[in-house]
């Protein structure tokens, strides 16, 4: 669900990155506006779908007959506020890629510290629904922030009342982008069940390690997203103002940086793992499993960082057509299906998935390189 709010703020950030590169602060904000009104739109259907199926979608999820009830409350509250829990991250997002990524620090700031603030209070009184009304409240508050910044000067794009009013072009241009970007945002998370399933059957040591293990990564790796979410925002208002060559040369200097970066942290992090398991869990044998993993998949999460900076230099050009392709090939053609080969078939057990992913991640890397090399994306009009 989550993926079609995903795609709409990589595809609004090209969209309004364009337009203000091209010193079209109008078309920007117009863009900004019906940007929005598609966000609220989808996640308020979203939403209402939620509440209806919530039932039917906790005993997919494995709900029993003791946890359903309170989770069908505690559902049905996040349901309903899923525009105010959406819109936080979606704007943000959008605004980060016009040049403001402090208006979505302060709207995670604002979230945060309402949640921190209200939620012991909220649970006290009112339990697992208190819970819940926190983390929509929190957010709410977070969207206002966000609103009460662009409807003033304090943002790249404004809000303006004259601009109120459903501007289906603008709509169509924003939609255009974001359509292969919900398959490429959303075709990781079936991936990693269904990898997930496959490691699951090597028990419960190999389970463990390998979710504390991707924590672990997933954290280390944050330093490279973070230089890589540049990438879209020099892409689009470079090409916006007519500049394509110092567009590619931004991307290739961010690339360099989230390289070296990756590099060390991951070094590092091999060099530390056993210590780095020990924080995270007691279970010995799940640390010397996760610290294994932690070692044999860091190589592939250098080059996952890498794709972000390519996969984002596409995106910020309108390209989402070729992330998406390279996206769904890499996991569904080469990393689920060699998975299954080597861990089941030549018998190399747990250890076949982590090469697996390893492999497809940087066929992954290599591939949006080449493509970006290419240099079809500074023909793409959004």
């Amino acid at each position: 669900m989550i993926s079609v709010l995903m795609a709409l703020s990589v595809a609004s950030g090209a969209v309004v990155a364009r337009e203000l590169g091209a010193g079209n602060q109008e078309g920007a904000d117009r863009a900004a506006l019906q940007s929005v009104i598609l966000m609220v739109a989808a996640a308020g259907s979203l939403g209402v779908l939620g509440m209806v199926c919530a039932r039917p979608l906790l005993m997919l999820a494995g709900a029993d007959a003791t946890t359903l009830p309170l989770a069908e409350r505690y559902a049905r509250i996040i349901f309903a506020g899923l525009i105010a829990i959406e819109l936080v991250p979606s704007m943000g997002g959008m605004l980060s890629a016009a040049g403001a990524p402090e208006v979505m620090l302060g709207m995670t700031g604002c979230s945060m510290l309402t949640l921190l603030i209200s939620e012991p209070f909220l649970v006290r009184a009112m339990g697992v629904e208190g819970a819940a009304l926190g983390m929509v409240g929190s957010y709410a508050v977070g969207f206002a922030y966000g609103l009460a910044v662009i409807a003033s000067a304090r943002a790249p794009v404004r809000l303006a009342w004259r601009h109120l009013r459903l501007d289906f072009p603008v709509m169509g241009r924003v939609l255009r982008v974001a359509l292969p970007a919900v398959l490429q945002r959303g075709a990781p998370n079936l991936a990693m069940a269904l990898l997930l399933r496959i490691v699951s059957g090597y028990g419960s040591a190999t389970l463990a390690g390998w979710v504390v293990a991707a924590r672990v990564c997933d954290f280390a790796v944050i330093p490279a997203m973070g230089l890589a979410r540049p990438a879209p925002v020099m892409v689009g208002q470079n090409l916006g103002a007519g500049q394509p060559e110092r567009a590619a040369r931004s991307v290739r200097v961010i690339a360099c940086l989230a390289f070296g970066v990756s590099l060390l942290v991951f070094g590092l992090l091999a060099v530390l793992a056993p210590h780095t398991m020990r924080l995270m869990t007691r279970d010995v044998g799940s640390v010397a499993i996760g610290a294994s993993i932690i070692r044999m998949v860091g190589l592939g999460y250098v080059a996952l960082g890498l794709y972000t900076v390519f996969g984002g230099g596409l995106s910020g050009a309108g390209d989402t057509t070729s992330p998406m392709v390279i996206n769904l090939a890499a996991l569904w053609a080469v990393q689920i299906p060699l998975a299954f080969a080597l861990s089941r078939m030549l018998g190399l057990g747990a250890q076949g998935i982590w090469i697996a992913l390893v492999i497809g991640w940087l066929i992954q890397a290599t591939l949006a390189g080449y493509r970006f090399r290419q240099g079809r994306w500074k023909l793409v009009r959004v």
